[in-house]
């Protein structure tokens, strides 16, 4: 049995679309599935919307992607379980790519993203909006890829019940604002030795409404991401830990200096490699003021 768990935080629109694409393929399917909606907004906002017989609702009113992530682990009943985020929209063959590696035994599989914008950004925009809102990974179909779990998330992604079970609980609510898989992956991967294989047939695209395609998105995430690196280094504890964040400060250090100078002279000739060095120093600043950012 699988067990698709979809956060949602008053994406009420989102979901008849997302239902609908996951239905035809449960149909399809000669595996039992399940899909476990967990509302996070605390007014349960999602409770109304009509949804087919495989769904179950949860309400889940400690707002935070761990929280909720942690809800539907605890209340799925399949062997395997696949996260999809409420604003991704699987392609056909998406679940039978998924069934298939489970039935061959793979312990976290992760899919293929690409963006749908909702109206077209602007084209200095074009490639770090990509960047950002697509999985593509060089790598073949198959493979283990946990040296590059840098480029995964867990929108898209499954693992066996048995794998989540090795972290308790499976994503560290102290990383609710974000990052909450980048740990899991960690400890998967540098305490369990958890193989992690590529499936890119296992394809979703994701919604990047107007609001998510400016450039002041793309600074604060690119701001959170740099600050992200050094915070899950500081959780590990230890002076080795403390080595590993004050090098990636210095890094950002270069990078805030190097990249900031190129994108000013860079302007005038080239925005769109202008815009690409300037969030590239974002993401140094990030990583130098990364204890800015607190915890929940």
């Amino acid at each position: 049995m699988l067990s698709i768990v979809v956060p949602t935080f008053r994406r009420e629109a989102y979901l008849p679309p997302l239902f609908a694409a996951v239905g035809e393929q449960v149909a399809a399917l000669p595996d039992p599935v399940e899909l476990l909606l967990v509302d996070n907004s605390p007014e349960a906002s999602a409770k109304g919307v009509p949804a087919p017989g495989f769904v179950r609702y949860l309400h889940e009113p400690r707002t935070g992607v761990a929280h909720a992530r942690n809800r539907g682990v605890a209340e799925a009943r399949g062997s395997h379980v696949i996260f999809l985020d409420d604003d991704e929209l699987p392609a056909p063959g998406w679940l039978a790519a998924f069934a298939a590696v489970a039935h061959r035994g793979a312990r976290a599989a992760f899919g293929a993203v690409e963006p749908r914008f909702e109206s077209s950004p602007p084209p200095a925009l074009l490639t770090p909006l990509d960047r950002i809102f697509s999985r593509r990974l060089p790598a073949a179909i198959g493979a283990e890829v946990q040296s590059l779990r840098a480029y995964l998330g867990s929108g898209n992604s499954m693992f066996a019940r048995t794998t989540l079970a090795l972290v308790d609980p499976p994503f560290d609510t102290s990383f609710n604002a974000g990052g909450e898989d980048v740990w899991l992956f960690r400890q998967l991967d540098d305490t369990h030795r958890i193989p992690m294989i590529w499936c890119p047939e296992a394809l979703v695209h994701e919604l990047v409404p107007p609001r998510r395609a400016t450039m002041d998105f793309l600074r604060q995430r690119r701001f959170s991401d740099g600050q992200l690196r050094c915070l899950v280094e500081s959780d590990a504890g230890g002076l080795r830990a403390l080595a590993r964040v004050a090098l990636w400060m210095a890094v950002g250090a270069a990078q805030l200096v190097i990249f900031g100078l190129a994108a000013i002279v860079t302007r005038p000739f080239s925005e769109p490699r202008s815009v690409r060095l300037q969030l590239a120093a974002v993401g140094g600043a990030g990583k130098l003021l990364w204890w800015r950012r607190r915890k929940e």
